[in-house]
C-alpha cells in the first residue's frame, strides 16, 4: 500500500502507467535515479526524477515481495499486476488511516502538479505529469493559486 501511494504521489503517474511499469523502469541518468515511463496516453516516453527515499521504498518492496523474474516493477504481493480497483483500495486505506474521505487516484496527480516549488517553469511542470499542452498545467496553476500553493 505504501509503495503505491508514495509512487503515485511523488511521480504523478496515471494508474495505467503505474500498473504497467516494467521491472527495469528505474534507471540511472547522470548522478540520479529516474523512472522511465514508456509510451502512455500521449504516445510519448518520459523520464521522471525519483527521490532517493522512493527508490529505497521500491527496492525494499521488490526485495520482500517480488520474484526477480516478474516483468513488472510493482506487482501486487501475489505477483499479479495491480488493477485500478486495487490501486484505489490501497489509496483509500491509507487515506482512511489519515482521516481523509474517499480519494480517487487521479487526485494524487493534482496534488503533485499543485505542489511544485516556486520559480519552476510551466514547461517543466507540464513534463512531470506528461501534459501535452500547457492548458492542462495552467488549470493546476489556477487551482494552486487559489489555494496559495503557487504565487
Amino acid at each position: 500500500m505504501r509503495v503505491t501511494v508514495e509512487t503515485l504521489l511523488r511521480t504523478g503517474l496515471r494508474v495505467s502507467e503505474y500498473t504497467s511499469l516494467q521491472a527495469d523502469a528505474v534507471v540511472q541518468i547522470g548522478a540520479g535515479p529516474w523512472l522511465h515511463v514508456p509510451v502512455g496516453k500521449l504516445r510519448e516516453d518520459r523520464y521522471l526524477p525519483l527521490h532517493p527515499h522512493l527508490v529505497a521504498l521500491i527496492d525494499d518492496y521488490r526485495a520482500a515481495h517480488v520474484d526477480p523474474a516478474n516483468p513488472l516493477l510493482l506487482p501486487r504481493e501475489n505477483g499479479k499486476p495491480a488493477d485500478r480497483h486495487a490501486v484505489t483500495r490501497y489509496i483509500n486505506k491509507a487515506g482512511a488511516a489519515a482521516g481523509l474521505p474517499h480519494i480517487h487516484p487521479h487526485q494524487l496527480r493534482h496534488t503533485l502538479a499543485t505542489s511544485f516549488n516556486r520559480g519552476m517553469s510551466l514547461e517543466a511542470i507540464a513534463a512531470m505529469p506528461g501534459h501535452r499542452s500547457l492548458d492542462m498545467t495552467l488549470r493546476y496553476a489556477k487551482i494552486a493559486s487559489s489555494t496559495g500553493a503557487w504565487p
